[in-house]
């Protein structure tokens, strides 16, 4: 019998387990994640979180158990193809940002694009998501002038730039003021509700916790899914109407002569950067 795809979830658990060496980390790991939806990961420092977004996104492979996107097992897959599908269909976000200091937040916005054999127009969607997460008027600026909050903001475009389907954050507002986590907070929000874009994050902020439609702790090798106590329910409160309704998928014409100019700098950068560390 064929699966029927209205009830194939965007992203399936199924089992999961992992050792490190002796050490038990994960034990029969189960969740699902569907488009427009938070699902939050919280857990003890040390516990495994992180280890688990490496199997979602495929750099990690368990013990035992299965990982499915879309109703295909991505461990079943050979390197080329997980890497495909992380290049196209997860964005990541960092609780250091990891930006690059040598390019603008442009230029740093636009690297996953380089990376992508299936990205088109990627200058002109970085421009629209310039415009859409409030950017405009720090887009040529480099990272290290930039605040905490900024450059967050900043890698959370670098994480939607190929229009993934799951987006993976990891302790995302861990090194940011209480203003500046709450903004990304919002963006999160804003992101899933209108982009319907799935993400999963291990945090500790209770906002974020809040805000969720999943909430999982992960505690002595298994994750259990808690009660929630609230629900997102309330719109974001931006600072600035968007100037989009949304996050356009990246679409199947050629590029256009801006668009291959704009990465050719970027890789010419990026080589000068890499000749003078040699040196």
């Amino acid at each position: 019998m064929k699966k029927n795809k209205q009830n194939i979830s965007l992203l399936k658990v199924e089992n999961i387990k992992l050792k490190f060496g002796s050490r038990m980390i994960l034990s029969d790991v189960n969740f699902s994640v569907e488009p427009g939806t938070i699902t939050v990961i919280t857990g003890k420092s040390g516990c495994g979180k992180t280890t688990l977004l490496g199997i979602i996104s495929g750099l990690l492979k368990p013990n035992d158990g299965k990982v499915y996107f879309k109703g295909k097992n991505i461990l079943r897959w050979g390197d080329i193809r997980r890497s495909f599908y992380r290049s196209k269909n997860i964005g990541f976000i960092f609780q250091f940002f990891n930006l690059l200091n040598d390019y603008s937040a442009f230029e740093n916005i636009l690297l996953p694009t380089m990376f992508n054999p299936f990205a088109r127009n990627a200058s002109k969607k970085a421009k629209e998501l310039i415009e859409y997460l409030n950017l405009k008027a720090i887009s040529s600026n480099h990272p290290e002038t930039l605040s905490g909050g900024e450059r967050q903001r900043i890698a959370i475009a670098r994480a939607v730039i190929n229009n993934p389907d799951i987006i993976l954050a990891d302790e995302p507002t861990g090194n940011l003021d209480d203003e500046s986590a709450e903004d990304i907070n919002n963006l999160f929000i804003k992101l899933a509700k209108e982009n319907n874009k799935a993400f999963v994050i291990v945090t500790h902020d209770h906002r974020i916790v809040e805000n969720s439609d999943f909430h999982y702790h992960l505690s002595d090798t298994a994750l259990v899914l808690q009660t929630k106590t609230k629900n997102r329910s309330k719109k974001p409160a931006a600072k600035k109407p968007s100037s989009i309704a949304k996050i356009k998928p990246a679409g199947k014409t050629s590029q256009n002569k801006s668009d291959s100019t704009s990465r050719k700098n970027t890789k010419k950068a990026a080589k000068k950067t890499s000749a003078k560390k040699t040196k």
